[in-house]
């Protein structure tokens, strides 16, 4: 990483929705504390258990939140790219993470101590008023998001998350006008859970009818608008 001066990690802060609205006097603070990271690929930056130290804003790369299931699978919560942040909670209260955090590639971080962000509060107060809505809808996303996961049939699931992979710009392309996600089917099996056997099973059905077309670490959406009657449970298709 070439560019590491003060200007450089404002710029970046400035970037971040939730601090822009702090103020340049108080992103130029947060500057002087933030550092610079590389981090190359596998490498673990929060462990099931760790009390974070840090908060953490990915400029390039990608970061995978996951959990391990008791069967030796492991449940992907989500992955993050360029111009998420991770480890919010970390502002407020110290608890022990519930989720490991690790790079799937080599990637950019800028990383503050939390301890830091405390530290800011204290002085400003009334920033902290500006930090909560933000956590409350992150929450309120995770929660609909496990909610779906364990009340709905295998092929909602893949189709509320392949849809919901179509927003995140890092992890998509177009090609001739149709939406690619690069993704494995083994990693989609651990969005959701499932078997990749039965993800296997269910993107072949779709292929079959013209929704999707899987090739190569590529799904392709074929037809979008019958994707989201999928995800809103009015396809026929119900695979358990």
């Amino acid at each position: 990483m070439t560019e590491n001066g003060a200007e450089v990690r404002v710029k970046h802060l400035n970037s971040i929705r939730l601090f822009r609205q702090f103020g340049q006097d108080t992103l130029s603070e947060m500057a002087k504390a933030a550092i610079l990271r590389r981090v190359p690929k596998n490498k673990v930056l929060t462990h099931l258990g760790d009390i974070p130290r840090y908060i953490y804003y990915i400029i390039r790369g990608k970061v995978r939140l996951s959990v391990p299931l008791s069967d030796g699978r492991e449940f992907i919560f989500s992955d993050l790219g360029p111009g998420d942040t991770f480890d919010l909670t970390r502002l407020f209260i110290a608890r022990h993470s519930n989720m490991n955090a690790a790079s799937v590639v080599d990637s950019d971080l800028l990383q503050i101590e939390a301890a830091f962000m405390a530290s800011v509060f204290d002085k400003h107060p009334d920033l902290a008023l500006k930090v909560i809505p933000y956590l409350c809808q992150a929450t309120h996303d995770a929660q609909e998001r496990v909610i779906h996961s364990a009340s709905n049939a295998l092929s909602i699931r893949l189709a509320s998350t392949v849809l919901r992979l179509t927003e995140t710009p890092h992890s998509t392309a177009t090609v001739n006008g149709a939406m690619r996600i690069h993704i494995s089917q083994t990693d989609l099996a651990a969005m959701i859970p499932a078997s990749r056997a039965k993800v296997n099973r269910c993107l072949r059905e779709w292929e079959r009818r013209d929704l999707t077309q899987y090739d190569r670490g590529s799904l392709t959406i074929l037809n979008r608008t019958a994707l989201e009657s999928v995800a809103l449970g009015y396809s026929r298709l119900i695979v358990q």
